[in-house]
């Protein structure tokens, strides 16, 4: 027996919950590193859950915030969960964001979360991004009603918002049908019998519910910054306007896990947030669609000394950048 006869021998709500394998199709949402994108075959997966986690300096937020102002350029509708009290729109603009066409909300407890999260979903937002689930307040910080306990001695339940965050999130697996969930979290320590461990916050459901888990890090110290000359009349001036930031796709249901990567990302400068076009120097050069000879570098009939000069270029030339970016997706 065939799976069209067995198909048609179903009843109508048994058939309505089935289709053929064949049908099923992974869109994906472009995230602001062409290198992730890359590495995540194309991008995180709509109507599924992603983790990104990492340490304070690792510009997470801001990276999600670019991600957006990108989705927005393809026509999605995007929301921003604040639960940090963070949120700029004068630096969400900078990243590119439409903060007229963007949805925001203050939601700190997990309740009201929750609820806010699930409502964006099934009424169609294509993108939401909760920064982050490290804020959120447990229902036992609460008197009956919305009231903040006015002490801290009713609050001291183990495992109440591992608990409350995995209920949240098997809410958020059922309700969605096609939105990209994008949860931040901090980095903390777990101690075991072999010391610390970093993990991200929020208990085991939240990695287990999430088809990718990505890890972005970096460091915050002087001399890992990305530093530019200024004018300031008469001198030379160097600050910092950036750092490195590293990648690990930690886990991946809908793509190769344990991919490594890094990128710039600047907070500073002409161009903030993460350096695209550096990205599409370092990727093609790795592609061998830009060629590297000491201090050289080729393509077709240009060439360069230092990379700088080279993505000064590319940054020039919008149109040919695309198409070595979309050369070097290609060859993922």
């Amino acid at each position: 027996m065939g799976i069209e006869e067995i198909m048609a021998k179903l009843d109508k709500k048994t058939r309505d919950r089935v289709e053929a394998a064949s049908n099923r199709n992974i869109e994906k949402l472009e995230l602001a590193s062409i290198g992730l994108n890359k590495a995540l075959l194309g991008g995180v997966g709509m109507g599924r859950q992603t983790l990104v986690w990492g340490n304070k300096s690792a510009g997470k937020s801001s990276m999600c915030l670019q991600t957006i102002g990108l989705a927005q350029k393809q026509g999605k509708v995007c929301a921003w969960i604040d639960s940090e009290s963070s949120f700029d729109p004068i630096w969400a603009e900078k990243l590119g964001v439409d903060t007229a066409q963007l949805i925001v909300s203050p939601a700190k407890d997990i309740d009201s979360w929750t609820q806010t999260i699930c409502e964006l979903m099934k009424h169609g937002v294509d993108a939401i991004v909760a920064d982050s689930i490290s804020s959120l307040i447990p229902s036992t910080y609460f008197d009956k009603g919305e009231e903040l306990k006015e002490g801290l001695e009713g609050t001291k339940q183990i495992g109440t918002m591992s608990k409350e965050l995995g209920i949240a999130v098997n809410k958020f697996n059922f309700m969605n049908k096609n939105t990209a969930l994008v949860l931040i979290s901090q980095a903390r320590n777990k101690f075991n019998t072999y010391g610390a461990q970093l993990q991200p916050m929020g208990g085991e459901a939240m990695k287990f519910y999430s088809s990718t888990v990505i890890k972005l890090w970096s460091s915050a110290s002087e001399r890992e910054q990305i530093t530019a000359e200024f004018s300031r009349g008469d001198k030379i001036i160097s600050k910092p306007v950036g750092r490195p930031v590293n990648f690990t796709v930690e886990f991946n249901k809908i793509g190769p896990p344990n991919q490594m990567g890094a990128y710039d990302f600047y907070y500073a400068g002409d161009h903030v947030g993460v350096d695209q076009i550096g990205e599409i120097a370092d990727l093609a050069e790795k592609s061998d669609i830009i060629r590297k000879s000491g201090a050289w570098y080729y393509y077709n009939e240009e060439k360069f000394q230092g990379r700088q000069k080279m993505v000064s270029w590319l940054r020039d030339n919008p149109i040919i950048s695309e198409q070595i970016s979309q050369e070097v997706l290609k060859n993922a």
